[in-house]
C-alpha cells in the first residue's frame, strides 16, 4: 500500500475521490449515445475526427479487416464500455503518477542518499506501471468506435482532447529523456531536468484534465 505525506499527493487523492463520485456525469453522459433513444439506423457522423476516420470510417482499417460489431448500435454500446474503462484506468494512472511525480521530485531536489537508495527503484517501477496504464487508457479512447455525432461547440470534451494532446506528448517524452540521460553522462543534468519538466507537465495536465471532466459540462 502506498503511503505518502506529501500535500500534492493528498490533494490529488481528494480530486480522485470526487472524480469517482461524479464519474457517471462526466464524459460518458456527454456522449451522443443515449439509452433512452436508439433509432434502428444510425450512420457515421459527418465530422468524424481524422484518427477515428482512419480506424472506423467507411473505408477505415477496422471496416476492411471486419473488426468490431456488426451494427452502429452495437458500436455505440461498445464505445460506452470502452470509455468507462478509459475513465477508471485514468483514475488509476493519475494516482500512480501523483506518487511517481512526488518521489521523483524529491529524488531530483534532495541530497539524501538513504532516500535515493530506498525510493529510486520504487520511482522507476511506478514509472513503468503508469506508462503502461496510461497507454492502455489512451488506446481505449483512440480505438473506441466514433460517437453518434461530434459537437463543434467548446465544452469539456474539447478541453479533454486538448489536455490529452499535452499530457500524451509529455508521457511519451519522459522515458525517452530518462534513457538518454543514463546513456549520456555529459548531458545527464540537462536531460534529467527536461525529464522532470516533462513529468511536471504530464502530471498537472492530467490533473487539470480530470478536474475539467469532473466539474465542467
Amino acid at each position: 500500500m502506498i503511503i505518502n505525506k506529501s500535500p500534492i499527493f493528498n490533494i490529488v487523492l481528494l480530486v480522485l475521490f470526487f472524480h469517482s463520485i461524479v464519474l457517471s456525469q462526466s464524459i460518458i453522459t456527454k456522449e451522443a449515445y443515449d439509452n433512452r433513444f436508439t433509432p434502428p439506423e444510425i450512420g457515421l457522423p459527418e465530422n468524424i475526427p481524422f484518427v477515428k476516420n482512419i480506424i472506423w470510417g467507411e473505408n477505415g482499417t477496422f471496416r476492411k479487416l471486419n473488426i468490431g460489431p456488426e451494427t452502429r448500435i452495437e458500436e455505440l454500446k461498445l464505445r460506452r464500455k470502452m470509455l468507462q474503462a478509459h475513465q477508471w484506468l485514468g483514475i488509476i494512472t493519475l494516482a500512480g503518477l501523483a506518487y511517481q511525480y512526488d518521489v521523483g521530485k524529491e529524488l531530483y531536489d534532495g541530497n539524501d542518499s538513504n532516500y535515493w537508495d530506498s525510493h529510486y527503484d520504487k520511482h522507476k517501477a511506478m514509472g513503468y506501471f503508469t506508462y503502461m496504464t496510461y497507454m492502455s487508457t489512451a488506446s481505449l479512447s483512440i480505438f473506441s468506435p466514433p460517437a453518434r455525432k461530434y459537437d463543434n461547440n467548446i465544452n469539456s470534451i474539447k478541453f479533454h482532447r486538448g489536455m490529452a494532446a499535452l499530457h500524451f506528448t509529455a508521457m511519451m517524452a519522459q522515458p525517452f529523456l530518462a534513457k538518454k540521460a543514463v546513456e549520456n553522462g555529459k548531458r545527464y543534468n540537462d536531460l534529467m531536468d527536461a525529464h522532470l519538466k516533462a513529468g511536471t507537465v504530464a502530471f498537472f495536465a492530467l490533473s487539470l484534465d480530470a478536474l475539467g471532466i469532473t466539474f465542467f459540462k
